[in-house]
């Protein structure tokens, strides 16, 4: 790789002093109660809520709806914002979105395949759980009510 090519990916990558990574994710249950969970195919294999990390000049909307989609195949009815999850030794804010998904659910895509092994809704945190998923599943116990956006 040219010089200069190197060059300009590695100053692409670099964010401003203090920035952070910016992450959307979702928080989809069923008529159940049960909530929506992804297990990612690599690494630790740990679940996870459905989300990821939002691109430069991306809305965080367009970002959950682009990640949900990909990840568990169903697209974005209706959300809100309803938590954050800071992790400043990390770099990163996550923000946690109420969402209501169109009933049917599409056919995952190639990435979708790679990256995720695994799409269930689940009555309890799975004992091999992301951080995030672990924080928020613990102040939707205290703090928020998940199935405030569907009443009336």
């Amino acid at each position: 790789m040219p010089i200069s090519a190197l060059r300009k990916k590695i100053t692409a990558r670099r964010q401003p002093e203090g920035a952070k990574d910016l992450s959307a994710m979702a928080w989809i249950e069923d008529i159940y109660g049960n909530v929506l969970f992804v297990k990612q195919a690599q690494a630790r294999r740990l679940w996870a809520l459905p989300g990821g990390k939002v691109k430069r000049g991306e809305s965080l909307i367009a970002a959950l709806k682009r990640e949900v989609l990909e990840e568990t195949g169903y697209a974005i009815r209706d959300c809100v914002p309803i938590d954050l999850f800071d992790r400043p030794k990390k770099g990163n804010l996550t923000v946690l979105f109420r969402v209501l998904v169109q009933p049917n659910r599409r056919r995952a895509t190639a990435r979708a395949v790679r990256e995720i092994e695994n799409v269930q809704f689940k009555r309890d945190l799975p004992r091999n759980a992301t951080p995030s998923a672990r924080y928020f599943w613990k102040r939707a116990q205290l703090s928020f009510d998940p199935l405030g956006l569907i009443r009336a």
